[in-house]
């Protein structure tokens, strides 16, 4: 803040320095001193001279009042209210639904179902389809039919139209714009301005400031507080209820049921089935093919294409497309327009009344639009179009072709057949089985349980409470700072300026330049054409073809086959079945039950009673207070200002 201060007091100073009165009389050198005239000023008035401000540092000095802020601590004291809460310990009745369990015991009959089982072989009767095969012999006739070609010939007339062409010389004349190019020359004048340079050299007097740095230590006292903070010991009552337990024990009867188990044999008989294999032979005939090939020689005919091409002038039809603007008008709308209405005087009541207009109808077109479209202009063209098509030419060749044809040949081929039955046989296995029951017995074990019941157990503790407040310490830091203040220092130097000026010179130079005349020529071309016309010619050829007949045959072939014949067969078998039967039984049990009764016990317990009352306390503070007065300080700074220099300038 007192950096700030002092910035304000400098500027303040700064414009107060600008804002005294200046005389402008001869340019303002007559009220400075003659030191700051420099001999550049002094020229002869012939010269022409422009004046310049330089600047001009001056040192002054100042008195400003700073802040300085003392603070000082008062003793104040002030009451504080501390609670202390007191605990104490009524006494106080209730009544208790103590339960009191009794077990008694009962006999109960009840009856069970055993099951018995027993198992007995059962003799049955079914009926089995054996199957039987027996092989015979079958004769088949079949037919195949063999295929026979034949070879013919005989003669196609067709008309071809051969294109037949004549040519002819046409003169077309023509005519040829041909160029003929001539060269000028003229002469152009031109001045020129020549720039000319010319350098001279300026004394240019300038100032500068050479900053003066000082070192400077000023010491500013502060004060801190600091925290004391000092113990004391307060005793604090409670109370703790301490459990105290007692163990008791009782006898409690219980039944459990001991598992014995009883194994027994049970015989089952079961059946198997023996497989038996018996093997026969016999001879059956099988009928085998045997392909023969003979080779026949045959003459085909392959047509060969060959391109013909033709050509004839057709007309196309073309075209391009064109941009054609049309303008639509708008449609025409009816609208109702009301004429302009009159005033009629009304003679009974001697007043004036308004009688609008009537209704018209009236009809306008609104304003129309415009469309672009595109329109296909067509155009026909002659073109000369070459055709080309395929022609067909026979061509005879002789081939050897093969021809298949099955033999029959029957062979005895030996076949062998084995069957199998099947023979039962009995046997019997035993199994161990096991039979479980329970057998009820008697216990009597102790149980143990603890119950608890609260003690209360005065105490008295300890503890320790602060007690914080600050004490004031004075302490001084140095303030170490810097100034800078600016000392001028005059130089001279010399300037190179540069002075440019043009000098005009006259110039001649020669412009060539081409002109162009056209000259007509005639020419005439020869274009020959061709006219195209078609000649029919009839062509007789030569067609092979080869026709197809089928030859029909009767064959015989045997054939081998099976029938299989079912013959019922009676057999007997021996199933175990088991039947099961309940025998009834009465058992006896004895069933623990348990009955609860509630007997009122009155109890004491101790409730705590908690009171709070309010301790005033005095206490004593240090309260900082602080004083500010002002302090009166001499501050320098520098004022810069222009001052008007004349410099000369060259014509």
């Amino acid at each position: 803040m007192r950096n700030q201060l002092g910035l304000w007091i400098f500027a303040f100073a700064a414009l107060a320095g600008l804002a005294e009165p200046a005389l402008a009389g001869h340019c303002g050198t007559c009220r400075y001193p003659r030191g700051f005239v420099t001999p550049d000023q002094c020229v002869t008035p012939v010269v022409t001279s422009t004046v310049r401000y330089q600047p001009v540092i001056e040192q002054h000095q100042t008195v400003c009042y700073r802040p300085v802020y003392r603070t000082e601590y008062r003793a104040e004291q002030f009451t504080t209210y501390r609670p202390v809460h007191e605990t104490t310990y009524t006494s106080e009745k209730y009544v208790v639904q103590r339960p009191v369990v009794e077990h008694y015991e009962t006999v109960r009959n009840y009856t069970v179902n055993r099951p018995v089982y027993e198992t007995h072989l059962q003799e049955q009767q079914f009926t089995v389809m054996k199957p039987v095969t027996r092989t015979f012999q079958v004769a088949v006739p079949y037919c195949t039919t063999q295929p026979v070609y034949e070879r013919h010939v005989k003669d196609v007339s067709h008309v071809v139209m051969r294109p037949h062409v004549e040519e002819c010389q046409v003169a077309v004349p023509y005519c040829v714009m041909k160029p003929v190019v001539e060269h000028h020359v003229r002469r152009n004048t031109y001045t020129v301005n020549r720039p000319v340079v010319e350098h001279y050299q300026v004394p240019v007097t300038y100032i500068v400031n050479r900053p003066v740095v000082e070192q400077h230590v000023r010491e500013i006292p502060y004060t801190t507080h600091r925290a004391v903070k000092e113990p004391y010991c307060v005793e604090v009552p409670y109370c703790v209820m301490k459990p105290v337990y007692e163990t008791h024990t009782k006898d409690v009867p219980y039944t459990t049921l001991r598992t014995e188990t009883q194994q027994y044999q049970v015989a089952i008989p079961y059946c198997t089935l023996r497989p038996e294999y018996t093997t026969q032979t016999f001879y059956t005939p099988v009928a085998t093919y045997r392909t023969e090939v003979d080779y026949v020689t045959q003459q085909r005919v392959s047509y060969i294409t060959e391109p013909v091409v033709t050509e004839h002038v057709v007309k196309v039809c073309s075209g391009r497309y064109e941009t054609v603007t049309d303008y639509i008008p708008g449609p025409v709308v009816t609208r109702a327009v009301r004429t302009p209405g009159t005033c009629v005087f009304d003679p009974c009541t001697c007043t004036s009344h308004y009688v609008p207009g009537c209704l018209t109808h009236q009809t306008f077109q609104c304003p129309g639009r415009t469309v672009c479209k595109k329109v296909w202009v067509p155009h026909e063209e002659c073109r000369v179009v070459k055709e080309c098509r395929m022609v067909c030419k026979p061509v005879c060749t002789t081939v050897q072709v093969p021809v298949c044809r099955k033999v029959c040949q029957t062979e005895m081929k030996a076949c062998t057949k084995t069957t199998c039955r099947l023979v039962k046989e009995q046997h019997v296995r035993y199994e161990t089985r096991q039979h479980c029951y329970k057998v009820a017995e008697q216990h009597v074990r102790q149980v143990c349980y603890t119950t608890c019941r609260m003690v209360p157990e005065h105490h008295t503790r300890t503890e320790t409470r602060f007690r914080c407040y600050t004490v004031a310490e004075q302490h001084v830091r140095r303030h170490c700072f810097t100034t800078c203040r600016m000392v001028p220092e005059q130089h001279v130097k010399m300037v190179t300026r540069t002075r440019c000026y043009a000098v005009p010179e006259v110039k001649t130079c020669e412009i060539p330049y081409k002109t162009c005349r056209w000259e007509k020529e005639e020419h005439v071309r020869y274009v020959t054409r061709r006219h195209c016309t078609m000649v029919p010619e009839t062509v007789t050829r030569q067609v092979c073809y080869t026709t197809c007949r089928l030859v029909k045959q009767e064959h015989v072939r045997y054939e081998t086959r099976c029938v299989v014949e079912k013959v019922p067969v009676v057999c007997v078998r021996h199933v175990p079945v088991t039947t099961c039967r309940w025998v009834c039984e009465q058992k006896q049990c004895v069933e623990r039950h348990c009955r609860v009764n509630y007997v009122c016990e009155e109890r004491v317990r101790c409730v705590p009673v908690t009171t709070c009352k309010v301790i005033p306390e005095t206490h004593c503070r240090l309260v900082p207070y602080t004083t500010c007065h002002t302090e009166a300080f001499t501050l320098n700074y520098c004022v810069k200002r222009y001052v008007p220099v004349c410099v000369p300038v060259c014509p």
